[in-house]
C-alpha cells in the first residue's frame, strides 16, 4: 500500500512539474511576420503576435503613425521580453 501511494505521487509530481516548465511561445521574428515582404508589418501581419502573449497593441507601437510597424517600433516587444 505505502509503494503505491509513492509511485502514484511520484506520478502526480511529474506531471505537474512539467505543466510548470512548459515552454512559453516564442515571439515571432519581424522577417517571419512581414508576409508581403515590404519591410514593415500592417496590423493583421502584427496579429500573430498576440498569439505569443505580447500585450502591446499595434498603435501603441506604430509611434510614427503611419499606419505599419517597421523593425525599429517592432524591436520595443523583443526588448521588452528580454527584461
Amino acid at each position: 500500500m505505502q509503494v503505491t501511494k509513492i509511485i502514484f505521487l511520484t506520478g502526480i509530481l511529474a506531471f505537474t512539474s512539467g505543466a510548470a516548465f512548459a515552454e512559453e511561445t516564442p515571439i515571432p521574428k519581424f522577417k517571419d511576420l512581414d508576409a508581403d515582404g515590404n519591410k514593415s508589418l500592417n496590423e493583421n501581419e502584427y496579429a500573430k503576435v498576440k498569439e505569443a502573449g505580447v500585450k502591446k497593441t499595434f498603435t501603441e507601437l506604430d509611434l510614427n503613425k503611419d499606419g505599419k510597424l517597421n523593425v525599429d517600433e517592432y524591436s520595443v516587444i523583443l526588448d521588452e521580453d528580454c527584461e
